[in-house]
């Protein structure tokens, strides 16, 4: 979660400057399919030994959100910095987990009009800086040549193809600075666990959504939400036919019960929100901004009801070498994953 200051102007007039990379979105997935190989290497010693392209969806339906954070969160990640190395691994990770769970690929077309998991858009050089002791970035000169990123979208295609529910969480954060790997257990590992989490859970059940259910994993949000607004300006899905936007940003820690929410107003995802913490008996409040903000953001703007659930107390060693794995807890995790499922349940099914 940036500070919005100093990013919005900048990306008010990026919709006009955006370049198509529609070669470097391609060439993207394929490196990160190639990546593979090495963060196969990463994950427990009885996962590596699978053979994604081989083995049945069973293996990963039996993946959890924590096992996620923990993959996530490994050295060789490198922080997960939009446009870098790390991103791509990263990336290659949320690929292989789609093509694994069979969803659908709802990225940008490929020459030969089939869809890929990745859309891709460019970001500005930016400048690390210390606020209130938290790593965040500053924009940097805009005119320096700007660097290709991608989010990765991919869905279950439901009864009704053009209306869809996006369940969303970024997936980038802070990478190394001064030596110091910043992990980004809880911003945002979390929020890519939990949603992979309901996916995974949807697909066990087997029932056939009436919408569309669409996992968009947003790069750059630490940047200043590049990767949600490049989606908003040119999106992948039918933009009149998104119902409702349930974001995830950094819901792992704090009392097991106690959550929050930024949107702005009362709208469709809101609501369906507040009625999933109810049934689980938990607590959800709507909370001020205060100069921070997450990827509902341009989707609000344009009018389009979506909502970030976050943890109360998400500012708690936020963008620090202390937001590690251990720093989260199983059952807040699994407690909004529940939530999640059922939003996402009251509007798709």
């Amino acid at each position: 979660m940036p500070t919005r200051r100093g990013f919005l102007k900048c990306l008010g007039g990026l919709g006009a400057c955006l370049l198509p990379w529609s070669s470097w979105s391609d060439s993207f997935v394929n490196n990160s399919l190639t990546a593979q190989a090495s963060f196969k290497n990463l994950l427990p010693a009885k996962l590596a030994m699978l053979n994604s392209y081989q083995d049945t969806i069973a293996s990963y339906l039996k993946r959890t959100a924590m096992d996620d954070i923990s993959t996530l969160t490994q050295q060789a990640f490198e922080g997960r910095r939009a446009g870098s190395l790390g991103e791509e691994k990263t990336a290659a990770y949320l690929v292989d987990q789609m093509r694994g769970l069979g969803l659908n690929p709802l990225g940008d077309a490929m020459e030969n009009q089939q869809r890929n998991y990745s859309h891709a858009f460019t970001i500005y050089p930016v400048i690390e800086g210390f606020s209130n002791g938290r790593l965040t970035f500053l924009q940097g000169d805009p005119d320096t040549l700007r660097t290709p990123s991608a989010n990765i979208i991919g869905g279950l295609l439901g009864t009704s193809t053009n209306e869809s529910i996006i369940l969303s969480a970024h997936y980038d954060h802070l990478g190394i600075f001064q030596g110091k790997l910043y992990p980004g257990a809880n911003d945002n590992a979390s929020g890519v666990g939990c949603i992979l989490d309901v996916m995974r859970r949807l697909l066990r059940e087997g029932l056939k959504p009436k919408r569309n259910v669409v996992l968009a994993f947003w790069s750059a949000e630490e940047m200043g939400f590049v990767g949600s607004y490049s989606f908003v300006q040119n999106p992948t899905i039918l933009r009149s036919g998104i119902q409702a936007v349930f974001n995830v940003d950094t819901v792992g820690n704090g009392p097991v019960g106690e959550f929050a929410f930024w949107a702005n107003n009362n709208n469709r995802a809101v609501q369906a929100v507040q009625t999933a913490v109810a049934k689980n008996k938990a607590n959800v409040v709507l909370i001020p901004t205060n100069g921070h903000n997450s990827d509902q953001l341009y989707f609000n703007i344009e009018r389009i009801p979506a909502v970030t659930l976050m943890s109360r107390d998400w500012l708690n060693k936020n963008h620090t070498p202390e937001d590690v794995p251990s720093f989260v807890d199983p059952q807040k995790i699994a407690l909004a994953s529940d939530i999640l499922y059922g939003a996402v349940h009251e509007l798709a099914f």
